[in-house]
């Protein structure tokens, strides 16, 4: 069952041209359909409620560069005259420290040789400069196949090179209480021969041209001997030598032809 509401009537609908009447909706206007096209919206520049950003006045957003440009550079922060003053402190300070350990171990454990002779060929040349651990802080380590400086022997019927002063650099050979001697070109302790890590100049063998006497050392004593074994001013000549008369070990050479050299025994 259909119902019409008594104060509208159902009309016809119109054509889109035709016109419609104020009077009959209580528009205050007409409307006219024209089809003239498609029609465009004009655009609108956005706005924040709140306003344009003051931080981008006068800024072209459409230009990165603009943007950049404008950032404010980072400061760059100079060390003042104080920081310059107390790096320059803190550089003395350390190389006071430096200066005075180097005295400290050099007085207590280190001593720097030169090395005088050709005795100790191929192992040592004439000039090259050693570091030698001081005999007081060895502690009686002193083993067979050690390199040691000690104090020139009083009585010598050979050439050391250096005369009668200063010190010589030799390699231990017999140790206190060991038997040693030679035959033909072969050295021999307590029974034993003696085989060395290619120490001596292979050109003159073991021994050389002067052998070894049946020697028996005497505790404390040394017997040592250049490697050099042709040509050198050793035990063989001047005896045995006592742990007293040792300066100390060479612990590595540091210089050689003038040039910095570093080889540790």
């Amino acid at each position: 069952m259909r119902v019409s509401s008594p104060s509208m009537e159902e009309q016809p609908p119109r054509p889109i041209g035709e016109s419609m009447d104020s009077s009959e909706h209580g528009s205050v206007s007409s409307f006219v359909a024209v089809d003239d096209g498609p029609r465009v919206r004009p655009t609108r520049a956005f706005r924040s409620r709140r306003g344009a950003d003051y931080r981008l006045r006068g800024l072209d957003v459409s230009r990165p560069d603009t943007l950049a440009a404008r950032e404010p550079r980072a400061r760059r922060v100079r060390p003042s005259r104080r920081q310059h003053r107390r790096l320059l402190a803190k550089w003395i300070v350390v190389l006071i420290v430096a200066t005075l350990a180097a005295v400290v171990l050099r007085a207590s454990v280190f001593q720097p040789f030169s090395v005088p002779s050709v005795s100790m060929l191929p192992t040592l040349q004439v000039g090259d400069r050693i570091l030698v651990v001081k005999s007081s802080v060895l502690e009686g380590t002193v083993r067979a196949g050690d390199i040691v400086a000690f104090r020139h022997p009083r009585l010598l019927v050979c050439n050391t090179g250096q005369g009668q002063a200063g010190d010589l650099v030799q390699r231990v050979i017999g140790l206190p209480g060991d038997t040693i001697w030679s035959d033909g070109n072969r050295i021999y302790v307590d029974g034993r021969q003696l085989h060395e890590r290619g120490w001596y100049d292979t050109l003159y063998g073991q021994l050389g041209s002067t052998p070894i006497l049946r020697t028996k050392i005497p505790p404390g004593q040394y017997f040592v001997m250049g490697d050099n074994r042709s040509d050198a001013c050793d035990s063989r000549a001047f005896g045995t030598i006592a742990r007293s008369a040792i300066v100390g070990k060479v612990f590595a050479i540091v210089m050689r032809d003038g040039h910095p050299y570093i080889h540790l025994f």
